[in-house]
């Protein structure tokens, strides 16, 4: 494509700024070099450039008025490249804003390792029907991963709880219960603890403490009773295999 004249006075006439002016004057080099694949690679790079710089109305409006400045100016290719940087624009942007919820529900609401197969869940702040959700998925899966026998979950920061994330959180001790842990609930308010009641909202599966240090205690006490159990098992188990030895033995 044979490239007019004049591209550099054509980009500062529709540049705001010197960062602006100089991707217009690149990007249209580029586009009356030669085609090909490279090309459109470096056309859609520099259009993306472009859309960082401006919004996609004005980007969309500044491509039209080249179209209309330079007869020979390829518009509808321009516009298709324009629509293709501008998705993956949005795509990194979504995709960045997903990592940042991500962190940001992590340390809103911290899961704690705090003693042998004990975990904390402190929650803060507001819950809605989303958070409790993605509240639930990570506890599900650390309850898998470290094999807790006891999950502890404080709510002292939570201000209210409605039904709906009330329902929520007893299918989140439902399905850790399924995964062989125990529930202990604490840090219920009064005003919080009225509301759940007069919801209806049923909380017979777990375990409610009176406070934080009550929890550590009844937590501490099944860990240990689950480690009793376990070493009175494998106690059991050997003597068991110690008299099939000698019953064997003797024949």
């Amino acid at each position: 494509m044979h490239a007019p004249q004049n591209l550099s006075a054509l980009a500062r006439k529709i540049g705001r700024t010197p960062a602006e002016t100089q991707l217009w004057e690149e990007f249209l080099g580029k586009l009356f070099a030669a085609e090909g694949a490279q090309e459109e690679a470096a056309l859609t790079s520099t259009l993306r450039s472009l859309a960082e710089e401006l919004e996609e109305e004005p980007l969309a409006a500044k491509i039209a008025a080249l179209a209309a400045e330079l007869p020979e100016f390829p518009a509808t290719r321009v516009f298709q490249l324009a629509l293709k940087a501008c998705g993956e624009k949005r795509r990194e942007q979504e995709e960045t804003l997903s990592h940042l919820r991500q962190m940001l529900a992590e340390l809103a609401t911290p899961i704690i390792r705090i003693w042998t197969d004990m975990l904390l869940v402190a929650m803060i702040g507001n819950i809605d029907s989303q958070r409790a959700q993605d509240i639930a998925e990570r506890l599900l899966n650390r309850v898998s991963s470290t094999r807790a026998k006891v999950v502890i979950v404080d709510v002292t920061g939570v201000p209210m709880i409605d039904t709906v994330v009330g329902g929520f959180l007893i299918e989140m001790f439902n399905a850790t219960r399924l995964l062989g842990a125990e529930v202990i609930l604490t840090g219920i308010k009064p005003e919080v603890a009225h509301t759940l009641v007069k919801l209806g909202v049923d909380f017979q599966t777990v375990s409610i403490a009176r406070d934080l240090e009550d929890a550590l205690r009844r937590g501490i006490a099944l860990t240990m009773e689950e480690t009793r159990k376990r070493r009175e098992l494998a106690l059991s188990l050997a003597k068991s295999g110690v008299g099939e030895n000698d019953e064997r033995g003797a024949f």
